[in-house]
């Protein structure tokens, strides 16, 4: 079976350019990946910016350098924050709806946050850019509570849950949310790819997804090896830091 191959840049392809940035999104852009991922936390007034944390904590130092806890920042203060080691600025979401208006590049968004009201903000900003064709919510299964509450505000908007879980029954926890797509998620280790040597399950739960029209990606991709075996399990779907090398290692 035929695969079709996609690159897609995690955090813009955080190897080629500041993360989360709108440099990042053009790089990733020029770069030609098929989509980019980026994250979003609120600021103190409630104001969605473009920046990675881990869920629900209120440090910024990593990323900016500032030592002040997101939750005592309003909208301005963050606009004069820079990406650590670099001239780029913290954008905005709706400076990446605007980059995804102007190119037409595919983008989803992890909402780093459980506060209620920021799903609800997201889906009314998407649909106010009219691109619910084009952004989509991704999260780990984990919070699959966010993808279904997305899909209760709007049911075209496209989810993608991340299972961190070799052994889950891929599909009926995806058709259980009503997820669009999943993504096989591994950090250093790929312990999809140990567990499916002794199972040899994988490209039947990924058949299963394809037949009812659920899309499959992997990653993180790093090496030829990831691209081959995710490319052998019918796995097109290629999530990234690097989106040229990866392209090469695909040859495609």
């Amino acid at each position: 079976m035929k695969t079709e191959i996609k690159i897609l840049a995690h955090r813009g392809g955080l190897d080629r350019a500041p993360e989360n940035t709108i440099a990042s999104f053009r790089q990733a852009f020029e770069d030609g990946a098929d989509a980019f991922e980026c994250d979003v936390r609120l600021t103190k007034d409630q104001e969605p910016i473009i920046i990675h944390t881990g869920f629900n904590e209120d440090s910024i130092q990593e990323v900016t350098g500032c030592t002040s806890p997101l939750s005592e920042l309003n909208w301005g203060d963050v606009q004069n924050l820079k990406v650590l080691d670099s001239p780029e600025p913290v954008a905005h979401l709706d400076e990446v709806l605007s980059f995804v208006r102007e190119t037409g590049l595919p983008c989803f968004i992890e909402p780093k946050e459980g506060a209620k009201h920021l799903i609800s903000l997201l889906v009314e900003r998407i649909q106010q850019f009219n691109l619910v064709d084009k952004v989509g919510i991704l999260t780990f299964y984990s919070r699959k509570e966010l993808l279904v509450q997305a899909k209760q505000i709007a049911p075209d908007i496209q989810t993608s849950a991340i299972i961190i879980n070799p052994m889950a029954d891929f599909l009926k926890a995806t058709e259980a949310i009503d997820a669009n797509r999943i993504a096989i998620g591994w950090s250093r280790i790929n312990h999809f790819r140990l567990y499916n040597g002794i199972t040899h399950s994988l490209i039947r739960k990924v058949r299963h997804l394809k037949a009812k029209g659920i899309a499959v990606e992997g990653g993180f991709v790093r090496t030829r090896r990831d691209v081959s075996w995710l490319l052998q399990h019918e796995i097109g779907g290629l999530w990234t830091d690097d989106v040229p090398k990866i392209r090469g290692f695909a040859e495609v």
